[in-house]
């Protein structure tokens, strides 16, 4: 979400210039058919967009990765993660290699603590040498570290902000909470993307679906030893194919639902609930 100010002259007992603070409020879906295939053929006057149930003009309109993005990866390298690290070591290298020059990239680890590996502009040789040298120990800081990553990526201006976690959902070390981490992805409107590598049973699905849903992301499970490259490339290719819905509103506090939807189609549309103002 962009904050930015408007003036308007209006004429009234003379000219007055009025200062209006307003949001430009980003909004990413992704649209499948019921069949599960991407729809990419939309057009700005096919959706529909709703804040707290009153339709909103789409003032920005884009589509099929024409926007540019920053990532932030975040890698649990906690005591749980010693058989999985290898995995998530090959599956971020071949992912990193197929981003656009452009594109804003944070590698982050949490384990008993946070820790900045790689950033944009350093280069791929040294974003995998920080990942050589990861060691699996100590605790999970999964929500301390959510907020880091999306307080690091938020400060981009780049309009799509996506955060991709390594992680089975336990938090058993953090000072924060998960109720800051929601309050920060609504704030933020930051895309969280979680890859949950191993049994799904050991995964705290409740944690990780639930962000992902409201931020227009989504979880994804992997079986030990299954490609995790492959799944970052599902995730690559549903970024490059979602549309970028921008409409601007005055600033105001408190929680906004959004709701996006195209009408007269079965189509399965998938964005974020709303903003924190």
């Amino acid at each position: 979400m962009t904050r930015l100010f408007l003036i308007l002259t209006i004429l009234y007992a003379g000219q007055q210039t009025i200062r209006v603070d307003v949001n430009l409020v980003n909004v990413f879906a992704t649209v499948q058919d019921e069949a599960g295939q991407f729809v990419t053929s939309l057009n700005r006057e096919d959706f529909r967009i709703y804040e707290d149930d009153v339709l909103q003009e789409a003032q920005v309109f884009e589509k099929q990765g024409d926007v540019q993005s920053s990532f932030a990866i975040l890698v649990d390298n906690s005591g749980s993660m010693v058989d999985i690290l290898p995995f998530m070591r090959r599956g971020i290298r071949d992912f990193t290699r197929t981003l656009a020059r452009d594109d804003d990239l944070f590698l982050v680890s949490f384990g008993t603590s946070v820790r900045l590996l790689h950033q944009s502009p350093q280069g791929q040789l040294h974003l995998e040498n920080s990942m050589e040298q990861l060691r699996a120990y100590g605790t999970s800081v999964l929500f301390d570290s959510l907020i880091y990553g999306m307080n690091r990526i938020n400060d981009s201006e780049h309009p799509r902000k996506a955060l991709i976690v390594f992680t089975d959902g336990n938090d058993n070390g953090s000072n924060l909470s998960y109720k800051s981490a929601v309050d920060e992805a609504q704030r933020t409107g930051v895309l969280l993307y979680f890859v949950a590598i191993g049994s799904r049973v050991l995964v705290d699905a409740n944690t990780v679906e639930s962000l992902s849903s409201l931020s227009g992301g989504r979880t994804l499970y992997v079986a030990k030893g299954d490609s995790v490259s492959a799944v970052l490339e599902q995730i690559r290719t549903e970024l490059a194919k979602q549309y970028y819905i921008g409409y601007y509103a005055p600033r105001h506090p408190g929680f906004h639902r959004i709701r996006v939807e195209v009408p007269g189609k079965s189509l399965k549309v998938r964005a974020k609930t709303g903003y924190r103002g």
